[in-house]
């Protein structure tokens, strides 16, 4: 059988074939686009206010995007931050001499890492960061707890403060929504296996596709920087599309 074209079913020969250059993860980005962006403007609004409290304050920004983590680069580097980046396209020696770096104690060292949600998820301690910051949520909670935990985690001396940055009337408030759901039948239904678990993954896509309003919180939340907690504290901040 000859090889077709899967739209217009014509068939297919060599000269039709072009192979595709491999995308690259340092596509150059303008600088100025990429803080147009609601979520990069608050962030760095975010850490401006951390740097000011503390000087010697870690922040780490996890994105499940690699071209996400490239545009917060040249935004970070102008605001004044020494930024490190930690994903999946780098060996295992590259990430532990990442990790070892942004481990540096004092003021001079590298004040914010820029990692990747599931290449940072799991065997790295990150422990030397008070400070979390989530740019979109992932639809499985237990993949950001696992991120979390890098920085929560025993050795821990500063209190720890985690932000999920989640744009209003988004899809992205739809899978905050499912992550609650999901953390409820956890707790309620722990080891219900078979129709009960197809049913919720059936549940779980309506919802994201559905066009029906909905509010999760009705006024934005103000971080709790003075908080006093015991454990680690965690903040969901709204934004407006399309606002700076």
């Amino acid at each position: 059988m000859k090889p077709c074209c899967p739209l217009c079913r014509r068939s297919l020969t060599m000269s039709d074939l072009f192979s595709a250059p491999p995308e690259s993860s340092h596509t150059e980005i303008s600088s100025s686009r990429s803080t147009d962006s609601s979520k990069v403007s608050t962030l760095i609004r975010l850490l401006i206010a951390v740097r000011i409290k503390d000087p010697t304050a870690k922040s780490v920004v996890f994105s499940q995007f690699q071209k996400m983590l490239v545009l917060l680069e040249e935004p970070l580097k102008a605001a004044g931050f020494k930024i490190l980046r930690l994903d999946g396209s780098m060996n295992a020696k590259k990430r532990a001499q990442v990790i070892k770096e942004f481990g540096v104690p004092g003021p001079g060292g590298p004040n914010v890492l820029l990692a990747s949600l599931k290449a940072s998820g799991a065997g790295i301690n990150l422990a030397a960061a008070s400070k979390v910051y989530l740019l979109e949520p992932w639809w499985n909670p237990a993949v950001e707890e696992q991120a979390m935990d890098r920085v929560h985690r025993i050795g821990q001396k500063e209190e720890v403060t985690i932000v999920r940055l989640i744009a209003r009337n988004s899809i992205e408030e739809r899978i905050l929504e499912m992550q609650e759901r999901k953390k409820k039948l956890a707790k309620e239904a722990f080891g219900r296996r078979g129709a009960k678990a197809h049913e919720v993954r059936v549940d779980d896509l309506r919802a994201l596709m559905s066009l029906q309003e909905f509010s999760l919180v009705s006024d934005d939340v103000a971080l709790p920087w003075h908080a006093k907690v015991e454990a680690k504290q965690s903040v969901n901040v709204f934004l407006s599309i399309g606002s700076a």
